[in-house]
């Protein structure tokens, strides 16, 4: 608009003959006053253009969570990443009996992102088809798995944290997923009885830890499964993980068929 708009303001103060006859007058001032028009409406709709394009270029930057952001910039303005769906109670505790109105496919079946979904405040949930559960963990694929149990220490990694999953045969839903909950009693039990045995040692530490568990201290947060190899083969393990022990590492505990999440974590009674 900078260019052109001075110039049609000069050239709409008016003929410089101005022995012109007043009617070729006027429909020289019509002229001028239309081509101002036109001039002005395309510049305006080509600033509209690019103010949508910025709009949608902000839109268009895919944050953690969320999938096919590129194809619903408009629908996804103001979605805040992974968002959080309600999960009914007992759908996810104990054994199959417990899950009333939500059978195994509950999270299944609204999770399929292709990367995670935080649900009900204290789940994260592969949204791939093929994450069943610990049995799903190859040397190829554990870093997709690393970054759901990333995801879950970062919505719980204090002290009074664990980070559980369950194992084959000791689940209620067939799509991996990771708890993150708060310890009782019992969990602070045994994460204090790990760190007597594990702080500051290397390698793996037996202990009579639940379900023939073996313990490892590392001093920052490792990738969680890339290390839990190290105890074993995946298909029957639970992973438990410990932030902030031993005065800021992390403790893993790999334990092996069966699942210890109800005996060391705060669970929510169902509502009646």
């Amino acid at each position: 608009v900078g260019p052109v708009l001075p110039f049609i303001l000069v050239e709409l103060r008016g003929p410089r003959n101005l022995n012109k006859d007043p009617a070729a007058m006027t429909r020289s001032t019509a002229t001028w006053l239309l081509a101002a028009v036109l001039v002005l409406g395309s510049a305006a709709a080509e600033g509209g253009e690019a103010d949508l394009a910025a709009e949608l270029a902000g839109d268009d930057e895919c944050r953690e969570g969320e999938g096919g952001c590129g194809l619903n910039a408009l629908q996804l303005r103001g979605k805040p990443a992974e968002e959080e769906e309600e999960v009914p109670d007992g759908a996810l505790d104990g054994g199959a009996a417990d899950l009333g109105s939500a059978p195994d496919g509950f999270l299944a079946a609204r999770c399929n992102n292709g990367r995670y979904c935080v649900m009900g405040g204290y789940l994260v949930v592969a949204g791939q088809r093929g994450a069943v559960g610990m049995e799903s963990i190859t040397g190829g694929n554990v870093g997709y798995y690393n970054g759901m149990m990333s995801a879950a220490y970062r919505r719980c990694g204090g002290s009074s944290c664990v980070l559980i999953t369950n194992p084959m045969h000791h689940r209620s839903q067939s799509r991996f997923h990771i708890h993150y909950r708060r310890m009782n009693g019992n969990g602070a039990s045994l994460k204090h009885r790990m760190e007597q045995a594990v702080c500051g040692k290397d390698g793996w530490h037996h202990g009579h830890y639940p379900c023939g568990g073996k313990a490892k201290y590392f001093s920052s947060f490792p990738g969680i499964f890339s290390a839990s190899m190290e105890a074993g083969s995946l298909d029957h393990a639970a992973v438990s993980v410990w932030p902030q022990s031993c005065h800021g590492g992390t403790i893993v505990l790999v334990s092996f068929h069966c699942s210890i999440e109800h005996s060391i974590a705060h669970i929510p009674p169902k509502r009646r």
